[in-house]
């Protein structure tokens, strides 16, 4: 089970969840399958150090790119954003929608060609969540931007008396 939905409340559904772009799975992909090859033919020419050490290589280049997409999770529910990282040591970003300010798009024509691109979100009394490149980011913000309206407009219905973003347990009489 992820981590986003583990950590779901019982009110809580996930409304979206980022993907990275192909350009990442494709190039590691890439780099193993160019390392065997190489280490073949540096096995056939016999020297068998160097195509284990091709094959080292190509595991190590693979899981490093591809490891950092493993661990990584972003999504959206109908509550808060969520940003985590890591599989030993984890890190997370979570932000209340209501207290999102700003969701900012860096695309460029690379990014507009392969539907790619980075969101930088704004939130009260937190830094600059800055995300790593991800397929339709176009559509997260969307995600982020329904996600607001409606955290919003259930704050207006619901009458609630905590500040927008603020978190607290009712007060002692």
């Amino acid at each position: 089970m992820s981590y986003i939905e583990h950590s779901l409340g019982r009110s809580e559904t996930l409304l979206y969840r980022a993907r990275f772009p192909w350009i990442y799975a494709g190039c590691a992909w890439a780099l193993l399958i160019g390392a065997l090859a190489a280490s073949f033919w540096a096995y056939a020419v016999g020297l068998n150090e160097v195509a284990l050490g091709l094959i080292a290589a190509g595991v190590v280049l693979f899981v490093a790119i591809m490891g950092p997409l493993w661990t990584t999770e972003i999504g959206v529910t109908n509550q808060r954003f969520i940003f985590k990282r890591g599989l030993l040591w984890r890190s997370t970003q979570e932000l209340q929608l209501r207290a999102i300010e700003e969701v900012n798009l860096e695309q460029d024509l690379l990014g507009r060609i392969f539907d790619c691109g980075r969101l930088r979100v704004s939130g009260t009394g937190v830094d600059d969540i800055r995300l790593p490149l991800l397929a339709d980011p176009i559509g997260l913000r969307r995600a982020l931007q329904d996600g607001m309206a409606a955290a919003n407009q259930a704050g207006l219905v619901g009458g609630s008396t905590l500040a927008p973003g603020a978190q607290g347990a009712p007060a002692m009489p």
